[in-house]
């Protein structure tokens, strides 16, 4: 056994975390209870959707990809519900064991939980 936390239990742990925080979280896509990866969708409203996955750097350390980088006045450029859904979508489709959080961020001040990877 390598100790590695249940993905249900981080999932069930953030939720809480989130909502503590009074950032609304619900999961809108339940992957693999043990082991399945995890997708978040940031939705900040105006500003748009970040979609960050959860992924390993090379030494082996947790961190986060985003999957729409792109920097509009020096803060992170959110795509619309549509783009996002789609790149969820295609990311399900070929892991179907994939988790994926909605976290609801009106005032742009959800922190991650590990480093963002750098491109």
């Amino acid at each position: 056994m390598n100790g590695a936390l249940k993905t249900s239990l981080w999932v069930e742990a953030h939720i809480r975390t989130c909502f503590s925080l009074d950032f609304p979280a619900f999961v809108i896509a339940r992957g693999d209870a043990d082991r399945g990866g995890i997708l978040l969708k940031i939705d900040r409203f105006d500003d748009g959707i970040l979609l960050y996955e959860r992924t390993l750097d090379f030494d082996g350390n947790r961190v986060w990809r985003q999957l729409n980088a792109g920097l509009v006045n020096g803060l992170a450029n959110g795509m619309d519900s549509a783009q996002a859904q789609a790149t969820i979508d295609k990311k399900r489709s070929f892991d179907s064991d994939l988790w994926v959080l909605e976290i609801e961020d009106m005032r742009a001040g959800y922190q991650l939980d590990a480093p963002v990877l750098a491109d």
